[in-house]
């Protein structure tokens, strides 16, 4: 072996270590260069992308969108406060998606559900679109129990001097409360449930059967009716306050 083998073999190895230093500082600096990049320059295309719960959100971090499967909804949602999900219902098992405006407030959402129960079923689902700071004012649903059906379109009057984190932190108030406390607490929800209004206006789809379109006066009582039964005999009737029918066609 020659004096000339271990310098070449060194001069080898020193330009594998420079091939290599040069190439560890491209990648770092590329990795350095996405990590600053600005957000909306980082866009990346998936196939199929899994997950249990979605939050697409602002830039001051509040929800814009949330969407979640059975159990992983958010709660009621007020000016960026979540309440417990036991305050709406059947979201506690419910899957699907929440809107929300600007102020972190709830403004909507697509919900629904299907299960087992016995012999039978349970099924829901629905759209529904909410009044600034106050409850849904406009829905499509759907609601099934293996014995009665219903789906249409409901519309709900809503106060404009309440709103609904008010009604919410009573709410949640009671779910705490024991005894005397919970009576007071629940007294208070009542005066304020009067205050909210939250009337039954419309609602024109089919129940059991029947195509129905149903208008009720601003105390919810029904007051005009117009339908098709399950066994296809029409008729158009209006009610007085109590409920009784005044005029029908046909008679």
């Amino acid at each position: 072996m020659t004096a000339q083998a271990p310098v070449d073999r060194i001069e080898r190895e020193l330009r594998l270590l420079k091939i290599y230093a040069v190439g560890s500082s491209l990648i770092l600096l590329i990795l350095l260069i996405s990590a600053f990049m600005p957000a909306h320059q980082q866009s990346q295309q998936f196939d199929v992308v899994r997950a249990r719960r979605v939050e697409i959100v602002n830039d001051d971090g509040r929800y814009a969108l949330v969407l979640a499967g059975r159990g992983r909804l958010p709660g009621p949602t007020f000016e960026g406060r979540e309440y417990p999900q036991e305050l709406s219902g059947g979201r506690v098992q419910g899957s699907g998606m929440i809107f929300f405006n600007e102020r972190g407030d709830e403004v909507g959402g697509l919900t629904y559900r299907g299960q087992l129960a016995g012999n039978s079923y349970r099924a829901s689902g629905g759209v529904t679109f909410d009044q600034f700071r106050q409850d849904q004012v406009v829905s499509v649903q759907y609601q099934d129990d293996g014995t009665n059906r219903r789906a249409g379109l409901a519309v709900w009057d809503r106060s404009t001097d309440l709103s609904l984190g008010e009604l919410l932190e009573v709410l949640d108030a009671r779910s705490r409360a024991t005894g005397e406390a919970r009576d007071s607490i629940e007294r208070v929800i009542q005066s304020l449930r009067g205050r909210a209004g939250g009337a039954d206006r419309v609602f024109l789809g089919s129940a059991n059967r029947t195509a129905t379109l149903l208008l009720r006066d601003t105390q919810g009582r029904p007051r005009v009716r117009l339908y098709v039964d399950s066994a296809d005999v029409a008729r158009l009737e209006f009610l007085d306050t109590a409920g009784a029918v005044v005029h029908a066609f046909p008679q």
